[in-house]
């Protein structure tokens, strides 16, 4: 009689915290993003509040964080327009060098720095393929990621693969590898990426071994 009455209730709890789970599992990473833009709304905004509040009278709040964020828009653009010169360049060299003497703040700074430029458009331009080798033993795979072709003494064309190193990816190992030991993957640059930053928790569900492509010693003999 106690089992029976026991085989419900433990179907229902265990329907519940099914339940609860899948949508924990959803809202979660929503609050997570929502909660990062927020905060990167309201620094964008925090400086430019105070100083455009007595120009702009009793405009609306909303129509006051609007501005706001233009000014700051146009800050940023003005300041991307001084990085394109030398003098900006050098003044900018010269302010990460002192925020880089600092204690507390230089360990900020260079992570975030670090994280900035490995999401780049220009370092994951970079990358032409994702590719697995075995690393570092055999029958063990390692993500790796090509950043070009390198000739040996002999004239064999060898890629130069740079493997990443988790959680961060701006640390790693470079392996020149002939072209047997390449196995390339149908693995986009940005979701490989992604697989090094979490640790393969952000992983593709499957992927694809596709055709290597040809090395420059290959297509000159085809040409």
């Amino acid at each position: 009689m106690k089992t029976s009455e026991k085989g419900p209730s433990s179907r229902i709890g265990k329907h519940l915290r099914n339940r609860l789970m899948s949508g924990l599992l959803v809202l979660i990473p929503l609050a997570i993003t929502l909660f990062i833009l927020n905060l990167l709304f309201s620094t964008l905004t925090a400086f430019a509040r105070p100083v455009l509040r007595p120009w702009t009278g009793e405009l609306p709040e909303y129509i006051l964080t609007l501005i706001a964020l233009l000014v700051t828009a146009v800050l940023i653009y003005l300041v991307g327009g001084i990085t394109t010169h030398i003098i900006g360049r050098r003044l900018i060299h010269w302010g990460e060098a002192v925020l880089l003497r600092l204690p507390i703040v230089k360990s900020i700074y260079a992570s975030s720095k670090q994280v900035v430029e490995t999401f780049s458009s220009s370092t994951t331009a970079a990358f032409q393929a994702v590719v697995l080798v075995e690393f570092p033993r055999r029958d063990a795979l390692a993500l790796g990621f090509v950043t070009g072709t390198i000739l040996n003494p002999q004239g064999r064309t060898f890629y130069r693969i740079f493997v990443a190193t988790t959680p961060n990816p701006t640390s790693g190992f470079l392996l020149l590898l002939p072209r047997d030991a390449v196995q390339f993957t149908d693995i986009s640059v940005e979701d490989g990426i992604k697989m090094i930053v979490s640790g393969g928790m952000l992983a593709p569900p499957s992927y694809q071994v596709r055709p290597q492509e040809n090395t420059p010693e290959q297509a000159a003999a085809q040409a």
